[in-house]
């Protein structure tokens, strides 16, 4: 998994794909993920709702969180939860039912700590977490093998 942030989004590369996160515009190229679900655009890889959806040999789950939209996504590089606003008690739900362990929470709005349930390796912030037990780095891109870390938060800067 390779992580690149570029102004006020990143993009992820899960199994040779390519995703982009919350673009400032939406001309950049598809595969996009946006998470404000009043845009209204879920159209022709503009994923924006959510469901269920397969990019190549990425599943993404989208769920409906409040004000926003969070997505789940499971690749042979690993699975990745990607939020931009609060979580919502439901979503904790699903994921608990699904025993989900995550190997990254990539965090673009406010943390709960109820994420640290579903043990994630790795979390890359758009800002400065203090959590007792995971080492810091700042960075605006990275390539990480799930495999080989654990307890690091990535401040994306």
């Amino acid at each position: 998994m390779e992580i690149k942030k570029i102004d006020n989004y990143c993009e992820i590369f899960l199994n040779g794909q390519r995703f982009v996160l919350d673009p400032t515009n939406l001309k950049e190229t598809p595969p996009l993920i946006l998470t404000n679900p009043s845009l209204n655009v879920n159209r022709d890889k503009i994923f924006n709702s959510p469901g269920e959806y397969n990019v190549g040999n990425v599943y993404i789950r989208g769920f409906d969180d409040k004000n926003y939209i969070s997505y789940l996504f499971e690749s042979e590089d690993g699975k990745i939860f990607y939020l931009a606003g609060e979580v919502s008690e439901e979503t904790i739900k699903k994921l608990k039912l699904a025993k989900i362990d995550l190997d990254a929470l990539i965090i673009k709005g406010p943390f709960s700590q109820e994420l640290l349930y579903f043990k994630p390796k790795v979390i890359f912030s758009f800002q400065q977490l203090d959590l007792p037990k995971f080492s810091k780095e700042k960075v605006n891109q990275i390539k990480v093998n799930f495999n080989k870390v654990k307890n690091l938060i990535y401040l994306l800067q």
